[in-house]
């Protein structure tokens, strides 16, 4: 066994940590409690890295002031670690390898995750001033069942060095890692001791078939790397087929190195957080994991390190790992190497050493037989020449049909038997040479086939640089640049529709169409551009008919808002254009009807005109009110009823469809508006005629008076008798109260009587006439609310009473008999009629006169209709007239 000392660092409790030694050269196994702020000095993790980086810069001072902190953090560790009897172990130990004149490595067990994620290669001794890892191997233990037995390696020691930048991570310098890595092993490479074969771009399926084709004892990875803290496991970024990222986890890079035969002993990852792993598994980090599966040793990077140290690394731990080092030794000899860089560098922390079971020394090596050791005498048989002369036809047949890869191999081998062969290394520069050209070209294709025009642009023109004519890169590349061209006036079509310049977005568009007339709609903003464009034209043309309409010109706004209805309609275009053409309409027609004086229809279509057009009631106000004093001067007759007998009572149905009319005759007739007959009822004797009728306020029931002192209740459906009542003199007029429960009955014998709707008289008011001689009641009817009743008299006067207390409130005089009154529907007026030839309308609260029409005779009926527009008047001419009742 090595000279080592092992430390193992578990939690015993929550927030408790022990240090026991496992194995020591000076003998013992003492143990101590560990007393270190753990969550303190994680959370400086990413200040320390921020630290060990800048360190690659120059600094002008003996102690730099970026190392205070590293220090700190190195010596906090180191006390931690060692003390008590553990540092005793620890002096001890370094004592008996300096005895047997070697170094004395130190193997950490730690086993919990928080513990592996400290920095422990900062490790500083403060009474020695030294960092431990710059003296002596310092090295992270992996568990393992068994540790195999070196692995007999004859010379060269081959290492499968991958290389990866996709598109969308920060961009690698592919030629140029490749060439520092070159240079790098430079010397090693042209011994014999090293052979480094590429795979560039890789992808997943690369790396398998390289995998396959060849046995490595190395693989070396150089690009990005990161940590899935929800996976809680480390990742690699490979390329995918698209040229963009495909990260591939620590648990599928380990199933992919199975496929190699032999499993590569070493894997070397230079990308960033290889060695970061969680907090949940101690073995979480992409390196960690590689070892723990069963890869033999894993150099990985525990912070972002810089090209020139991850270069100088390689250098130093390939170069002693070449010449037979144990593979702890090679690692130091990488950290001595980036010291060389400058003499302020902390970078010699970044890499991790993770190392499986007992393993120390990964390789052997057999007598090495460089190029050097070759006999170099001319070969001097035709045995000799055959295999040479095949091997090197044999490459040539391989560089023809393009796989240079493989005519490389085959020239270093015949080169490595005989350098002096001719032709064979410029044969071999051009293989290379075509090579590279090759890798380029299937870059630059697989940008294209990406749609990353720039990188194929650039890919191709490099080509180009070094041969004009190779395949068809030169037309490729202006297809490139067409379609970089397009690209761009796509992104200036974008930027423009983020700035709603929609014209611009159209004339981009068809700059567009004039590269490519295939091109499509990109994201539909040309749809968008003339869709929105389409619009503003719209607003525009509605708010110009918006004006027209309103400045009154019908026509204009008509025929503008009909474009816009007939372009598939615009907002509420087509019901304007309608709205408009009715208003044009209807102002026709009304100046029609204005010159021909029909003030009805004036009237009528003011009121429609004001409904659809705003304004219209103050532009016509005065004409409005020119027609409503004409008919309140000469009202208008709407229709006539031709009545056989003289008519001495009418009234409305509540429904406003039908009219009840009685006369000299003993029956009561009800007509519906247009004039013909839906009823008759027999409301008289022989000897007496029906002089009055009423309708109750629900239509269902007619109530009738007649000149033989009867009152009587009827079916207004069928006719059929529902009550008879009696007066002390003939009945001139009945009529019902609003809700139907009361009648009220005028009669010759000078009284206005109350009844129930029963026919039984309880304490209702008599209202008596007649206080300055006898006086007919030839008239009754109820206000509206049911408060008042209004009766005629033959006195000429009209009165209304208090339907409660029998108190007069008004009385108003005609210029003879008044012989029928009605409420309007709303209470506010009343009309009488009288045989003075005249039907009145009077105001009922204050009896101011409203309204007055003649007749060709007396008038003996009058009703409101059930809308207080209109009025029917009954005369003793033998007709019932329709009156337009005007706004009084």
């Amino acid at each position: 066994m090595a000279t080592d000392l092992e430390l193992e660092v578990s939690r015993t409790h929550p927030d408790a940590y022990e240090v026991r030694v496992v194995h020591a050269a000076a003998g013992g196994e003492p143990s101590v409690t560990l007393h270190l702020d753990v969550a303190g000095l994680l959370n400086r993790r990413a200040a320390l890295e921020a630290t060990v980086l800048a360190s690659a810069v120059q600094a002008r001072r003996a102690v730099s002031a970026t190392e205070a902190p590293v220090r700190e953090v190195g010596q906090q560790l180191f006390e931690a670690l060692f003390t008590g009897p553990v540092y005793g172990t620890y002096r001890a130990s370094s004592g008996v390898a300096q005895e047997r004149q070697e170094r004395l490595r130190i193997v950490l067990r730690l086993k919990t995750p928080e513990l592996a994620l400290l920095p422990w290669e900062t490790l500083f001794d403060p009474d020695a001033q030294v960092y431990l890892c710059r003296q002596e191997p310092l090295v992270r233990h992996v568990p393992a069942r068994y540790t195999p037995e070196p692995l007999k390696v004859k010379p060269p020691l081959r290492i499968l060095a991958v290389i990866a930048s996709p598109r969308g991570l920060p961009l690698l310098d592919i030629d140029a890692e490749r060439n520092r890595l070159e240079e790098a092993l430079a010397d090693q490479i042209d011994t014999g001791r090293v052979e480094l074969t590429w795979v560039p771009q890789a992808s997943w399926d690369r790396v398998h078939r390289s995998l396959l084709e060849g046995e490595w004892h190395v693989l070396h990875f150089i690009g990005h790397g990161d940590y899935d803290e929800g996976a809680d496991e480390g990742l690699i970024g490979l390329v995918d087929s698209g040229g963009g990222p495909d990260l591939v986890e620590a648990s599928r890079l380990v199933d992919l190195l199975g496929e190699a035969r032999p499993t590569p002993r070493l894997v070397v990852l230079n990308s960033c957080a290889s060695a970061q792993g969680g907090t949940r598994d101690v073995f979480s980090s992409t390196g960690a994991t590689l070892v723990r599966s069963g890869i033999s040793a894993a150099a990985a990077m525990q912070f972002t390190v810089s090209d020139r140290a991850a270069i100088r690394f390689a250098h130093g731990f390939y170069t002693a790992l070449a010449h037979g080092r144990r593979i702890d030794e090679a690692a130091q000899s990488g950290r001595i190497a980036i010291l060389g860089t400058g003499r302020h560098t902390l970078e010699w922390i970044t890499p991790v050493l993770y190392v499986r079971g007992d393993t120390a020394q990964l390789f052997t090596f057999a007598a090495e037989s460089s190029p050097l050791s070759v006999p170099r005498t001319p070969p001097d048989t035709g045995r000799r020449d055959a295999p040479l002369r095949d091997l090197y036809v044999r490459a040539a047949a391989e560089v023809r049909v393009g796989r240079h890869g493989r005519a490389v191999e085959l020239l270093d081998d015949l080169i490595t038997l005989d350098p002096d062969y001719p032709a064979a290394v410029a044969l071999r520069e051009t293989a290379v040479h075509q090579r590279r050209l090759s890798e380029a070209y299937e870059q630059a294709t697989d940008a294209e086939a990406a749609g990353d025009w720039t990188a194929a642009i650039g890919a191709y023109t490099e080509i180009l640089r070094t041969d004009q004519g190779y395949k068809d890169a030169v037309a490729r590349r202006e297809s490139c640049q067409a379609r970089q061209h397009i690209a761009d006036l796509e992104a200036e079509l974008r930027y423009h529709a983020e700035a709603g310049r929609w014209q611009a977005v159209l004339e981009v568009s068809e700059d567009i169409r004039g590269l490519d007339p295939a091109a499509g709609d990109p994201d539909g903003l040309t749809t968008r551009a003339r869709q929105a464009l389409q619009k503003a034209d719209h607003e525009r043309r509605y708010a110009e008919a918006r004006m027209a309409e309103d400045a009154g010109d019908w026509a204009e706004a008509f025929a503008r808002y009909g474009a816009l209805a007939a372009e598939g309609g615009y907002r509420d275009a087509a019901q304007r254009r309608a709205v408009c053409q009715r208003i044009a309409g209807l102002r026709t027609a009304l100046d029609e009807y204005a010159a021909a004086r029909d003030w009805v229809k004036v009237r009528d279509t003011i009121t429609e005109l004001t409904s659809v057009q705003w304004g219209a009631a103050g532009e016509y106000a005065a004409l409005a009110d020119l027609a409503r004093g004409e008919m309140a001067v000469n009202p208008p007759e709407l229709i006539r009823i031709d009545f056989t007998d003289e008519v001495l009572s009418l009234s409305w149905n509540p429904s406003g469809r039908s009219i009840a009319i009685a006369g000299k005759s003993r029956w009561t007739r009800v007509y519906d508006t247009a004039g013909a007959e839906r009823l008759k009822i027999r409301g008289g004797g022989v000897r007496s005629h029906v002089s009055a009728v009423a309708f109750s306020a629900d239509g269902h029931r007619i109530v009738t008076g007649n000149a033989g002192r009867a009152a009587r209740v009827w079916d207004a459906t069928t006719g059929r008798l529902l009550l008879d009542v009696r007066h002390a003199a003939g009945l001139n007029a009945v009529a019902f109260d609003p809700g139907g429960t009361r009648i009220a009955t005028g009669s010759s014998d000078a009284t206005a009587r109350i009844w129930d709707a029963a026919g039984i008289r309880e304490d209702l008011p008599d209202l008596r006439h007649g206080g300055h001689g006898w006086a007919f009641v030839q008239a009754v009817a109820f206000s509206p609310d049911g408060t008042r009743i209004a009766t005629g008299t033959s006195d000429r006067t009209a009165r209304v009473w208090d339907a409660t207390t029998g108190q007069q409130l008004l009385e108003v005089l005609h210029g003879a008999g008044v012989n029928a009154v009605a409420f309007s529907p709303d209470g506010t007026r009343i009309t009488t009629a009288s045989s003075d030839h005249t039907a009145r309308v009077w105001d009922a609260t204050t009896g101011q006169q409203l309204l007055e029409v003649p007749h060709g005779a007396g008038v003996n009926a009058v009703a409101f209709s059930p809308d207080g527009t209109r009025i029917a008047t009954g005369s003793s001419d033998h007709t019932v007239r329709l009156w337009q009742a005007a706004d009084l």
